[in-house]
């Protein structure tokens, strides 16, 4: 948005109008002697009278010129500037865990892209993930991925770095196992090292457990000790895939955690997921009052000085040719 500071200074306008009236220009009468036989005089020389003064008059366009640097120079002391929109700040910063199975079977091939190509289910969560983690701007987001092992990218707000795992991380880099137990144990000792209270955790798998030291129940109970909220998404169908999908287990450590259960069987029910997860945990700003200020005085005043410099100049350049003139002749 653009202000004037000092909107009452353009009624300096007229103000030259003001100093010519009451202060007119300086003039000064000098004596002259008559002589009647000047004539005689002069033909009797061979001198050829010249005017003893010349009287140079403005002409229109430099009082439009000189009127239109004064108005430059007025509308730089009225101070304009470009006022943006007030700084926000994250109201209620909040911790978001996100742990994806990596196991084997999330290169079960059965899903579809937006073109109706065939990809794996890792491949279509990748891609999810991303826009969803790009939509999180203002939370500090962890990354967890399991397989057999457990692998944790502790909380951070530069969300490129999480998207860049995301995008390089392969099926089976953690084992071919599922231990959610153990994801979930983790979890709470990677909340434990950071002081902010809201603590959410989205839980993605499309097996049931296996491999953990912990049953998966039970350490959701001692998440929950802790305030960590679960979301647990379920990929498949226990129909569609040779792969048990356990939903009774992510329904039961959801409900003991105060998240929720969902089930995506295809793409555009996991994006669907994920805009309700925005929706549920939404990330909410507030002014800081501080608005930043830009001056943009500058600009009229360096546009009076070009029109002054350009039109001294071609002043001089007049001048000059006129004067070259004058001694041909």
């Amino acid at each position: 948005m653009y202000e004037i500071a000092y909107p009452w200074m353009f009624f300096l306008l007229p103000l030259p109008l003001f100093v010519w009236w009451l202060i007119p220009a300086f003039k000064q009468k000098k004596d002259a002697l008559f002589y009647p036989k000047f004539d005689e005089l002069t033909q009797a020389t061979g001198l050829k009278p010249q005017k003893s003064a010349t009287i140079l008059k403005r002409r229109w366009f430099q009082y439009v010129i000189n009127f239109i640097i004064w108005v430059c120079i007025v509308a730089a002391m009225s101070n304009p500037q470009y006022i943006g929109k007030p700084a926000k700040k994250v109201k209620n910063a909040r911790n978001m865990l996100v742990a994806a199975d990596i196991s084997m079977s999330m290169n079960t091939t059965d899903w579809y892209d937006k073109d109706g190509n065939r990809i794996t289910r890792w491949k279509a969560v990748q891609n999810v993930l991303n826009e969803f983690v790009e939509k999180r701007e203002g939370d500090r987001i962890g990354l967890m991925l399991f397989g057999s092992d457990v692998f944790a990218l502790p909380f951070t707000p530069d969300l490129e770095i999480i998207k860049h795992t995301i995008d390089e991380t392969g099926i089976g880099m953690a084992g071919h196992k599922t231990a959610i137990g153990n994801a979930i144990a983790l979890s709470t000792q990677v909340f434990e090292a950071d002081s902010i209270k809201q603590k959410v955790m989205i839980l993605l798998t499309d097996g049931q457990d296996s491999g953990s030291e912990i049953v998966p129940v039970t350490a959701a109970n001692m998440a929950a000790d802790d305030s960590i909220k679960i979301y647990t998404i379920g990929i498949g169908t226990k129909e569609a895939s040779q792969y048990e999908l356990d939903d009774k287990t992510l329904i039961k450590i959801a409900q003991n955690t105060g998240g929720e259960y969902f089930n995506a069987g295809n793409v555009e029910e996991l994006n669907t997921i994920y805009d309700k997860l925005n929706e549920m945990e939404p990330i909410q700003f507030e002014d800081e009052g501080y608005r930043p200020t830009r001056l943009l005085f500058y600009i009229p005043l360096e546009i009076g000085l070009g029109i002054a410099l350009v039109f001294q100049f071609l002043s001089i350049a007049v001048n000059f040719i006129g004067s070259l003139k004058r001694k041909k002749s």
